[in-house]
């Protein structure tokens, strides 16, 4: 049975994507040396924004696939079942991926002289074929040309989504006990003696550590749970206290701690609000917004993967110079502008891509079984 569309999602995805762009926006204004009175969009009190909302995204990430498998994976082969989560997954993610890495690829080769092998020995390429290069860039330069860590990381919570969904549904309070006491771990790891061997070996940042993505990933899968209940003000009224005091009063917290707890925050109040929305469609029109909404949305993924290389080529243009504050603004729409050109050529050519693909092992299956096309 088809599950009803849920606007929540396209709300807190469309403001998560915009945000992030706008975080590494803010960025490339110190990376390049670009002065004068810009915006930046770097840091609250208790942490940095993108911290925050790609914390919000693998929460996203856990509610909508909870929300949209936990119903049909009742077994390993058939619709509905592990392989087709696969699948589907792979070809959500994979074709965009390697379209917009080779792309970028090409570049950097022509960059730097031709040389095919800018990224050293070959075999870091399937680093790059499992998608997970931006991931392991800290153990050494590869190949990894887009998506940076956070496709990586999603990818493995993907692989283990399936394992994560049999716990929720047969043992959820124990595995939260235990993804918590991980998380507690992580977090404190660097003042315990006894991890000396484990910080040796887990030299990757903290906050894109994969315990720390499950924490928010699994956090999100439990938000589900509690649905549309999490839009009454009884939690909406805590969510916005606590998402201000975090964002405006330094504390003596962890940010590892913090960034997820804001994230939840967010995640409450942008629910509220889509519901509010959703609940006064015949006094509001609406169409504007749903526009928005929706193709940020929708081309989320192929804004993540080109966004980042194309405000480094665009900040480039203004090393070492000034911006006015105004200026800045109106050169982040044109960033945005530019970019969401170039996410829907990338989702545009991909969905073509995905299509052939289809098709070839549509037909393999038919000349396999001595079937004809109907």
């Amino acid at each position: 049975m088809k599950k009803e569309r849920r606007n929540e999602f396209d709300l807190i995805r469309a403001v998560s994507t915009v945000w992030i762009v706008l975080f590494h926006y803010s960025y490339t204004f110190v990376q390049y040396g670009v002065g004068g009175e810009h915006i930046f969009v770097m840091k609250h009190a208790n942490g940095t924004w993108g911290a925050l909302f790609v914390s919000l995204f693998f929460m996203l990430s856990g509610a909508s696939l909870y929300y949209n498998w936990g119903d049909r994976m009742t077994s390993f082969k058939g619709k509905g079942g592990v392989l087709d989560f696969y699948k589907k997954r792979w070809l959500a993610i994979f074709p965009m991926f390697f379209i917009a890495w080779f792309i970028f690829y090409l570049m950097y080769v022509i960059e730097f002289g031709w040389m095919w092998g800018w990224g050293g020995p070959r075999y870091r390429l399937l680093l790059t074929f499992f998608g997970v290069d931006g991931y392991f860039m800290y153990r050494g330069m590869n190949y990894y040309t887009v998506g940076e860590w956070f496709l990586g990381a999603i990818i493995i919570l993907y692989v283990l989504y399936p394992i994560l969904q049999w716990c929720m549904k047969k043992i959820p309070w124990k595995s939260t006990t235990v993804i918590v006491l991980l998380f507690g771990l992580n977090v404190a790891r660097r003042m315990i003696p006894a991890f000396a061997v484990y910080n040796a070996w887990v030299i990757i940042s903290d906050n894109i550590n994969i315990i720390t993505c499950l924490m928010s990933f699994w956090t999100g899968m439990l938000l589900i749970r509690a649905d549309r209940r999490l839009a009454g003000k009884a939690f909406v009224i805590p969510a916005l206290i606590a998402g201000i005091i975090i964002m405006v009063i330094p504390l003596p917290v962890s940010t590892l701690i913090l960034s997820p707890i804001l994230a939840v925050c967010f995640y409450i109040v942008l629910l509220s609000i889509s519901v509010w929305l959703d609940g006064h469609r015949d006094r509001w029109k609406l169409k504007a917004y749903d526009k928005i909404v929706g193709f940020f949305s929708r081309y989320s993924f192929a804004i993540f993967l080109v966004h980042h290389v194309v405000v480094q080529r665009m900040m480039e243009i203004f090393m070492g110079r000034e911006f006015t504050y105004a200026g800045s603004i109106l050169y982040f729409l044109v960033n945005l502008a530019l970019i969401s050109v170039l996410a829907v050529l990338l989702s545009k050519i991909a969905s073509l891509a995905v299509t052939a693909i289809k098709m070839s092992f549509s037909a393999r299956q038919i000349k396999t079984s001595g079937g004809d096309v109907p």
